[in-house]
């Protein structure tokens, strides 16, 4: 097996012969506009099987034999339903939620549509030295070890689920009714799900991607509710990633403004977000894991790299 580390890897004349490529994390280089695995396989005919971590992919990558295996995120769900976390969805006060760390394109375009918009309905996260948005401040919720860069932190020991936990569950998630969610996927059309939609699950808010491609797909063919009926999630299928990010948010610009409107919706269906919590808890992701490796035994040394048991 050889792991790829799909942010940073770069293809520097590797020959590999019949091998099962796992790439971690999302793979796309935004400088370049390429994948830089599609030259490693090019460059190395033969039967290959490339395991995405993350739960789809209709990118240039999708022609060569592939299997999906979301072992980082089973097991970042594993570590939250560890942490003893006790939801509270009574206490909501506010429309919608941002949390925003590292400045990637999808973020700097929805800070840059809030602040156009002046969408103050809202509590966030941005833990960045400096604001250039008047409306939107930084924030400064550390535990106590974290390392503040120019723009985002570094959590070092400390996992999401304590950063949730500690820092983030009452002063931004919670107290809210919608999360906009941006996860690192955006030019590509990569469907990656992370800890940032577990958060919003857990604070029992409505979910809206923004960037992300076919993310609303993924998770109602989990089970998950993504709540159709008052959330416009066509923009997830749009194929331009800027029309598919502002139509994320001007198609569904009332549920950011109309707290009366969105939290009666949120009142009225706790038994849906608790159908969406009982489904992390349960860890579907995981159970999708054991699936995959079910039908293919030797996936299972992936999985273990993340600490989770395999059943085969």
């Amino acid at each position: 097996m050889l792991r790829i580390l799909g942010p940073t890897y770069r293809y520097s004349g590797e020959k590999i012969h019949n091998e099962i490529v796992y790439i971690d994390d999302h793979c796309y280089d935004e400088d370049t506009g390429t994948f830089p695995v599609k030259q490693l396989l090019d460059n190395n005919p033969g039967s290959h099987l490339l395991v995405f971590d993350h739960l789809g992919h209709d990118d240039e990558l999708c022609h060569y034999p592939n299997v999906v295996l979301p072992v980082y995120l089973a097991a970042e769900v594993q570590g939250f339903n560890a942490q003893g976390i006790q939801p509270n969805w009574q206490t909501k006060t506010h429309c919608f939620n941002f949390m925003i760390n590292k400045p990637r394109l999808n973020r700097t375009r929805l800070l840059e549509f809030v602040e156009q918009h002046q969408l103050t309905n809202r509590l966030h996260a941005l833990p960045w030295q400096h604001s250039p948005y008047p409306s939107i401040a930084v924030t400064d919720y550390r535990i106590g070890e974290e390392v503040v860069l120019d723009r985002g932190v570094k959590n070092g020991h400390y996992t999401n689920a304590q950063t949730y936990q500690q820092l983030l569950q009452h002063r931004v998630f919670e107290p809210t009714c919608v999360s906009l969610i941006t996860e690192p996927c955006y030019l590509e059309r990569e469907i990656m799900i992370t800890e940032k939609t577990v958060m919003a699950i857990y604070a029992g808010t409505l979910p809206i991607w923004v960037g992300g491609w076919r993310l609303p797909d993924a998770m109602r063919d989990l089970g998950f509710d993504v709540f159709d009926d008052i959330i416009d999630h066509s923009y997830s299928q749009l194929s331009d990633p800027v029309s598919r990010l502002d139509q994320a948010l001007t198609k569904n610009l009332a549920l950011l403004t109309d707290f009366d409107t969105v939290h009666e919706f949120v009142q009225r269906n706790q038994h849906r977000l608790q159908h969406n919590l009982d489904l992390i808890t349960q860890n579907v992701f995981l159970d999708l894991v054991q699936q995959q490796i079910k039908h293919r035994p030797e996936l299972c040394d992936i999985a273990r790299l993340w600490g989770l048991n395999c059943k085969i």
